[in-house]
């Protein structure tokens, strides 16, 4: 076994008792003595987190899983896919992205490089689905909508107020699929029906924007244009860059759980749309921030410095890992949401709100040791552009779109149904 990389010693806990093990907890897990324990400990294969004021150490959940993975690994495959769902080995083989310190790589690209040259996203979303590159800047052309997606919202009763963004996208899509995977493949209408799909979602977000309501698409303009005026926001070079770079560094992040579900439907032979559907239902679970939603109420709630100590001096009270921010991926930091923040002070930090919700984050980051995710990054961004609520899960779901189409199409060209297997265990009496 290789020692692994340090983490910074925290002082602290989630408030949840399952991120964290008790010693004995631990050597249960691992099937090994305290003795054993200790030497692991000792060897740098695990890191303690210490307890203020407690002699008694506790350990990362994840770090000894990962542990008990590297050991299992060694007694074959059936003991490594036993694990290998929860933050473990790779179970599929993919061309599309690459997870690095340095943040994710599309098809060999860093994605803050893409954000920054050629810095549009339709050239990142057709490098997704297609392994190729465009040259220089391009725009997509609007055609009508296959379907009236205003109507289809209004039948569901979906209005503005509170609008949560997966349900938005999830009805638009279902309004505008339909069609059998056999009528979608012969139609040849695949680039049609993405390009369509990630136009929708830019209507979309009028919904949150000051109409209140879709808004089609207009002109011959990039996305990021589309989606700056349906929330509402003039779209001004500085702010379509912006709006551009969120765009390209949240398009896909690997097998995400949102993935891994549109890659299911796709194995089993689900139309585009019910794929991106299937995923954006699996977003919308409260572990994964509703697409930044949580992230965004956290940071909402902190109107004042008081207000601002008070919730971290809360949080360290109570040992709690907040919601947006810890991603184990970047034990050192998520690349992209650092990237956003930086950009969000370049775009100026115009409110007191997006002023407060800086200082928070660097707080959270110098006394509790919790990076910030993307979550975070997109909800600093939106609040230095002046962007309505809910706009961070908006634009996750606009961008991540782009993410789900190539996985469903390489998960369609694999030929192979995703069918994991369980390890059936007789329950306890």
């Amino acid at each position: 076994m290789t020692p692994r990389t340090s983490r910074p010693q925290q002082p602290l806990q989630p408030a949840s008792p399952r991120d964290l093990l008790t010693s004995r907890e631990a050597c249960a897990l691992l099937g090994i003595k305290p003795a054993t324990l200790y030497t692991y400990v000792s060897r740098g294969f695990l890191e303690p987190v210490r307890q203020e004021g407690q002699r008694a150490n506790l350990y990362w959940r994840d770090e000894v899983e990962g542990l008990h993975l590297r050991s299992e690994a060694r007694m074959g495959q059936g003991a490594v896919a036993a694990r290998a769902m929860h933050w473990g080995q790779p179970v599929l083989t993919s061309s599309i992205t690459e997870i690095s310190p340095q943040g994710p790589r599309y098809r060999g690209h860093l994605a803050i490089d893409l954000a920054r040259h050629p810095g549009a996203f339709e050239n990142v979303a057709e490098l997704l689905w297609t392994g190729v590159l465009p040259e220089g800047r391009y725009t997509w052309s609007v055609e009508p909508m296959a379907a009236d997606i205003q109507r289809a919202l209004d039948g569901l009763g979906i209005g503005p107020r509170g609008s949560r963004m997966m349900r938005v996208c999830a009805v638009a899509a279902t309004a505008l699929g339909g069609g059998s995977l056999d009528e979608e493949l012969r139609s040849g209408s695949i680039t049609r029906y993405s390009r369509q799909l990630l136009f929708a979602f830019a209507g979309c977000c009028g919904l949150l924007g000051p109409q209140g309501r879709f808004v089609m698409p207009q002109g011959e303009q990039p996305l990021a244009a589309h989606v700056l005026e349906a929330l509402g926001i003039p779209p001004e070079d500085a702010a379509v860059e912006a709006m551009n770079a969120a765009l390209i560094v949240s398009a896909d992040h690997e097998l995400a759980s949102p993935t891994f579900a549109a890659r299911i439907a796709a194995s089993v032979g689900s139309g585009l749309h019910a794929c991106v559907v299937a995923a954006l239902a699996t977003q919308r679970g409260s572990a994964l921030s509703g697409g930044g939603d949580i992230a965004e109420d956290l940071v909402a709630g902190i109107q004042t410095l008081s207000a601002l100590k008070a919730r971290v001096a809360e949080a360290a009270r109570r040992r709690e890992r907040l919601v947006g921010f810890g991603l184990p991926l970047y034990p050192q930091g998520d690349p992209r949401a650092a990237y956003l923040i930086e950009l969000a002070k370049k775009v100026g930090l115009p409110s007191r709100q997006a002023e407060l919700a800086c200082r928070f984050t660097e707080a959270v980051r110098q006394q509790l040791g919790l990076h910030p995710n993307i979550e975070i990054g997109l909800v600093l961004l939106g609040l230095s552009l002046g962007l309505p609520t809910r706009s961070a899960g908006a634009i996750w779901c606009v961008a991540r779109t782009a993410g789900w189409i190539a996985h469903v199409l390489e998960q369609r060209l694999a030929g192979t149904v995703l069918r994991p297997r369980s390890h059936f265990q007789p329950p306890l009496r």
